[in-house]
């Protein structure tokens, strides 16, 4: 798990050590001329609907993504010039069998964000990989598999909450 910090090269920290490359959900795009803004304009994918654009700083971005791993979530947090936050989620999955699914979201104050991001459940887009109503698959078979999904779900919640974790408290401590 990684988690980078974009203020640690001016804190005597060496960025190479804590950084990850950018989530490929997140697009940073040069701001246009003449609005006034020095933050550049960052556009957020959100699966189902439109994308939020706004001019931020990236304040922090991470992984939860381990070797083996073959679902993890990428977060990303910005400040917007007007203060507002924004945060970035996207769920992954190695195998191909669960799309990534995109969330992004704008709130008023870094209290309001942290709140979503510690109540969110990062098992709510986690699908599950039978049918229960085919009737050729024993009731054994399904209870099996009903098994390997709770477990899925709890380290994919467990992994969630340690990313969510270990970012807000860099946040904390580099602001």
């Amino acid at each position: 798990m990684s988690v980078a910090y974009p203020m640690a090269a001016t804190r005597g920290i060496d960025p190479e050590a804590v950084s990850v490359p950018s989530a490929p959900n997140m697009v940073k795009l040069p701001g246009f001329l003449g609005r006034g803004s020095d933050l550049p304009l960052v556009v957020l994918r959100n699966s189902g609907g439109k994308p939020v654009r706004l001019h931020a700083q990236l304040m922090a971005e991470g992984s939860s993504r381990c070797q083996g791993s073959m679902l993890w979530h990428e977060l990303a947090i910005y400040r917007a010039e007007d203060g507002a936050v924004a945060v970035a989620v996207r769920f992954m999955a190695a195998s191909g069998t669960e799309a990534g699914v995109h969330r992004a979201l704008l709130f008023d104050t870094a209290d309001a964000a942290a709140n979503w991001l510690e109540t969110f459940d990062p098992a709510f887009d986690l699908s599950a990989d039978f049918d229960v109503s085919d009737t050729r698959v024993s009731v054994a078979a399904v209870a099996l598999k009903a098994a390997s999904l709770r477990d899925r779900a709890e380290r994919l919640t467990r992994e969630y909450r340690v990313l969510v974790g270990e970012v807000l408290f860099r946040l904390e401590t580099e602001m």
